[in-house]
């Protein structure tokens, strides 16, 4: 663990966090959930209102995501030649404009172009959070306060639709941009109030010439991006399942929305219990141990269970595939934290940086495995258990290569 600098009053002199420090950490780390998931109620009258569809709508959702990744490598560069609040100050100022905008749109292209600008500005309160626990902390601290901003990233998406339903009762869904934009502004107070500067001016890049050999060096260590690729395959897991499961328990299951609704609640709040208890089990174990038996376990449980669905279909009750989905939200949980942490601890300098490319990855490799889901008909449990099957044993090969490596691991 390296101790906070002495300029940076962000954390107290006994290492632990402030109240303060948690309040701005938690507000960053909840923007981006809340702007996918709170108007997801409103969407069919969204389509009537900008004259679409709701498959129009939904691309809505895409233009988030591509925003959200497009700005990762762009907001850690800036964080590591101005320091991590003026970035990050300017991408919150960008999400509020923007979540007002939305609210004015007039046209459903509007509205997509509006929520690229919106991922844009979210993407900063992620890449920043990120970046500023890494200043701060190493190793199993830093990994207590990244499962605090992935237990508040868990939360986030089974309050957000429910609080967005509500608020329908009382404004349109223009009044939702509205509030997010209020959301924003709030978020930007507490990191005014909250959150002061954590990197230091002569540990800041001096220029931009500098940029491409730290891009360039960030993809040659091979730790970093093994580890950014197994955070990605970890975030793969729960964004695979919400991709077929609507399928597979209506399709396969015969179950009405509301109550697979709830059973995905049931997996998201495993997931949350499973990153709190990640960092202890990462200070036993380590980064690599942890992860190997993870991926272990759930490779063989994914591929026993696709075999027997594929011999015997109709075999798998729904009891025993929702105690598999519920495993799998933990392994995901188990792995994000000691993955993430792993990946910007194996970096010395230009931290922001790579804090923007561990996200661009863990989202690429999201979205690819998110897409590969949907190429198969989701009639049976056979598209799944072949790409988090596949998922699993990356993953699996990866930690060995890493464990085996000459590096020291350090966790």
């Amino acid at each position: 663990m390296t101790s906070p600098t002495p300029q940076s009053p962000a954390a107290p002199a006994s290492g632990k966090p402030t109240l303060g420090f948690g309040i701005a950490l938690g507000f960053l780390s909840a923007l981006g959930p809340f702007a996918i998931d709170l108007y997801l109620p409103a969407m069919p009258e969204m389509a009537g209102a900008l004259q679409g569809n709701e498959n129009a709508v939904q691309r809505t959702l895409s233009a988030f995501f591509f925003g959200l990744a497009f700005a990762q490598i762009p907001i850690g560069a800036l964080a590591d030649r101005f320091g991590r609040r003026t970035p990050l100050i300017f991408g919150l100022a960008l999400f509020i404009l923007a979540s007002f905008a939305c609210s004015l749109a007039t046209s459903l292209d509007q509205l997509v172009a509006l929520r690229f600008v919106q991922g844009m500005g979210a993407c900063a309160g992620t890449s920043s959070a990120r970046a500023i626990i890494r200043d701060l902390h190493r190793g199993h601290h830093a990994a207590r306060l990244m499962a605090f901003t992935f237990l508040i990233i868990g939360i986030s998406p089974m309050l957000a639709p429910l609080l967005g339903s509500g608020l329908l009762q009382f404004v349109s869904w223009r009044g939702l941009f509205v509030i997010l934009s209020g959301a924003g502004l709030l978020a930007a107070i507490c990191v005014v109030l909250f959150l002061p500067e954590t990197l230091t001016p002569e540990n800041r890049a001096p220029d931009w010439s500098g940029l491409p050999r730290a891009f360039a060096a960030l993809l040659g260590n091979g730790r970093f991006v093994g580890w950014a690729v197994v955070a990605g395959l970890a975030t793969t897991v729960p964004f695979a399942f919400v991709t077929a499961a609507p399928f597979v328990y209506s399709g396969v299951y015969g179950l009405a929305p509301v109550w697979f609704s709830v059973l995905l609640a049931v997996n998201a709040g495993m997931s949350i219990v499973a990153t709190q208890i990640a960092p202890h089990l990462l200070k036993r174990l380590g980064a690599s141990r942890l992860a190997l038996r993870a991926a272990l376990g759930a490779l063989a449980i994914t591929a026993a269970l696709g075999l027997a669905s594929a011999l015997l279909p109709g075999s798998v009750p729904l009891a025993g595939f929702q105690a598999y989905s519920v495993l799998l939200f933990m392994v995901a949980g188990l792995v994000l934290t000691p993955a993430a942490t792993s990946a910007l601890d194996s970096v010395r300098e230009g931290i922001g940086a790579a804090a923007g490319l561990l996200g661009t990855i863990q989202l690429a490799v999201t979205a690819l495995a998110s897409a590969a889901v949907t190429l198969w008909p989701p009639v049976s449990l056979q598209p799944l258990t072949v790409v988090l099957g596949s998922a699993f044993a990356l993953m699996l090969v990866i930690v060995l290569a890493i464990s085996r490596s000459a590096a020291p691991e350090q966790a």
